[in-house]
Order: structure tokens, then C-alpha cells, then sequence
């Protein structure tokens, strides 16, 4: 494995700067929203909210992204062993994007609404919804532990899966724009239009991936070219987070008003 060139240095730096900057702002704003619509069972408290908000799947990205360029940042001349590790964590990390996807596309039934188990979609979709979530991640860990173990048959079909998942992924988000317009709630309905717009640059993130996989070492996601890791990687993830950032705050918008008055301005209308 090559080591890493002087100029993946300010680009972990800044990695670590962006993504402690995503975290801060996911916690602040996912709390507040915990806070006000709070759709779990179990009784509402601070600790709770705290919980799921540190450990949303954004905070998890945020969290993977910043141990990895510390690696980076930490150790001037890493080791084998290192450099897979930022491998893998690279590698793993596309997993919590593509559940943030999953969870925002659950929560745009529920958009303004409080309360558990209150949604807008039928029971079918709320499981392929969540159903999703497996595939993305044995897949995942099949494609890596292929790569890294040398096992092909493993990558290979860990690698096809995964695509296939993305594909279904990118055809359920669809549907849902176009089926359900007329039963979700505008604030909601405009959440589900921003997850379709985060999908091109979740597919040229995936696309660096497989490339990291299949191609050259100019694709490798650790020591690879920089241009390419930022033009495909870091770039395509920030784009992504703050887009489902956004559709969070657009179906969830703070302030009680909010809360109460999205139901009148459009009905559920089947």
C-alpha cells in the first residue's frame, strides 16, 4: 500500500474542520427537533434526547470522518495497519448516509406531526423503508473485508449488492415523489424532493468507491490523488449532509407555530 503524499495533510485538516462543523450542527439542531416531535415510545426527557441526537447517523459520519483524518493528521508516517484502518473507515462511513436516507425518508410521513406511530405511509413502505438498511451495510463489509482479505469472490459480490441497493434506493425515492405528492404534507413532500436531490452526488460517492475497489491507486480513498478524494469523496459527502441536513429542517422546522399550523395547509388526501 503507497503511503501518504504532504498534500493529504491539509485535506484531513480540513475534513476534520467541515465535519466537527456538521456534527456541532446536527446535534444543536436534531435535539431541538428530538425535543419538539419526539416519535419514539418511550417517554420524552434531556438524556434521551441527548442520545439520539450524538448518535444520529450524520453525528455518526461526522464522528467516523474526523477519527480518520486524525489518524491522518496524528501520524507523519503511518503504518500498514493505519492506513487500512482509514481505509475502512472511509469505506464504512458511506453506510450512515445511506441510512440517514432511510430515516428522513421515515420521518417525511411524520412531517407535522408529534407522536410515535404517527405517519402517513402504509406499513409496506415503512418496511422497505427501514428492510433497506441490511443490505446496505453486509455489503458493505462484504465488498471491504474482500478487498482487504483478498478475497474476490467477497468484493465482488459484496460490490454488487450494494449497487443494487443503491438502485433500489434511487427508485423507491422516486416512487415516493411521485405517488405519495398528494398524501404527504407540503413541508414533507419538499423533504422527500431534497433526498432526490442528494442522490447524484451519493452516486458519484458511491462511484469513487467501486473505483477505489476496481481501479487504480489514484482511486484509493487514503492514498490516492487529492484532487480526485476531494472532487469525489469529501466533496460529494459535505454536498450530501447538508442536503439531508436541510430536508431534516424543512419537514421539522423549529417553533411551535410550525407544529400546529402544517396540518391545515394540506390535508391527507389519499
Amino acid at each position: 500500500m503507497s503511503s501518504l503524499s504532504v498534500g493529504h495533510i491539509p485535506i484531513a485538516i480540513a475534513e476534520v474542520t467541515i465535519f466537527s462543523l456538521i456534527q456541532l450542527v446536527h446535534f444543536i439542531t436534531r435535539f431541538m427537533q428530538e425535543w419538539q416531535y419526539w416519535h419514539h415510545r418511550r417517554e420524552r426527557n434531556a438524556h434521551r434526547c441527548v442520545l439520539y441526537s450524538w448518535f444520529g447517523m450524520l453525528g455518526i459520519l461526522a464522528q467516523l470522518r474526523i477519527a480518520g483524518s486524525a489518524m491522518v493528521i496524528a501520524v507523519s508516517n503511518p503504518s500498514k495497519s493505519v492506513l487500512t484502518a482509514e481505509t475502512i473507515l472511509q469505506s464504512i462511513g458511506l453506510s450512515p448516509l445511506l441510512f440517514e436516507v432511510s430515516l428522513v425518508l421515515l420521518r417525511s410521513g411524520q412531517a407535522g406531526r408529534s407522536g410515535p406511530g404517527n405517519t402517513r405511509y402504509p406499513k409496506h413502505l415503512r418496511f422497505l423503508l427501514q428492510g433497506f438498511r441490511f443490505p446496505v451495510i453486509l455489503s458493505l463489509v462484504c465488498a471491504v473485508v474482500g478487498e482487504k482479505m483478498n478475497i474476490p469472490a467477497c468484493r465482488d459480490i459484496g460490490s454488487a449488492v450494494f449497487v443494487i441497493t443503491f438502485a433500489f434506493v434511487i427508485g423507491l425515492v422516486v416512487w415516493i415523489a411521485i405517488a405519495y405528492r398528494t398524501v404527504l404534507s407540503r413541508n414533507g413532500h419538499r423533504g422527500v424532493m431534497l433526498v432526490l436531490a442528494t442522490l447524484p452526488f451519493l452516486a458519484v460517492r458511491i462511484a469513487y468507491f467501486l473505483l477505489s475497489e476496481y481501479g487504480s491507486d489514484e482511486f484509493n480513498a487514503v492514498t490516492g490523488k487529492e484532487g480526485i478524494k476531494v472532487g469525489m469523496g469529501l466533496l460529494m459527502e459535505i454536498v450530501a449532509a447538508v442536503l439531508l441536513l436541510l430536508s431534516r429542517g424543512t419537514m421539522e422546522p423549529l417553533g411551535y407555530k410550525a407544529l400546529h399550523t402544517e396540518e391545515p395547509e394540506r390535508g391527507d388526501r389519499p
